[in-house]
């Protein structure tokens, strides 16, 4: 990590070298974090008020670094075909990956399912057009991700 590099951002770029290489946070203390990351543990709970808001911090970090490279490519492709390729890849992703998901998930769903649904509404702007107002593109998208996100989350039961 560099020298230019705050506190701060020392501390959640541990958390996400962690969870990317997929170590099991929940057995790795403030400490430990603060330890690697060359910084006072007292600044954890200082910037991210608790380990468990700097996890769903740096999950949300992680997954917004994997979203880009699992983007469909525009080129001649349909919007709603690259819709489906972004989800197949996610969900491919999350499957391999199951606790950085897991995080990631309940993240998501605690703060009402934003950042995915921010993702992918221009690709259904796209393939709607004038037809959907955004406020129905964005229900459309909730409605498509709240499902998967909660067989994700409960998949022994699927």
């Amino acid at each position: 990590m560099g020298d230019k590099m705050g506190a701060k951002e020392k501390i959640m770029e541990t958390v996400v070298a962690l969870l990317s290489e997929g170590k099991d946070i929940t057995k790795v203390t403030n400490r430990d974090i603060a330890a690697i990351a060359g910084v006072n543990s007292a600044l954890i709970n200082y910037y991210y008020q608790s380990k468990e808001n700097l996890i769903d911090l740096a999950a949300g970090e992680c997954m917004a670094r994997i979203g880009g490279t699992l983007s469909a490519d525009a080129g001649s492709t349909p919007p709603i075909e690259r819709i489906r390729v972004m989800l197949k890849n996610f969900t491919e992703f999350c499957l391999h990956h199951t606790s950085l998901a897991e995080i990631a998930v309940n993240a998501e769903l605690k703060s009402g399912s934003l950042y995915t649904s921010r993702m992918l509404f221009p690709l259904f702007k796209e393939h709607f057009g004038e037809h959907k107002t955004d406020l129905e593109i964005k229900l459309i998208t909730i409605q498509l991700l709240n499902p998967m996100q909660m067989m994700f989350l409960n998949r022994g039961e699927y």
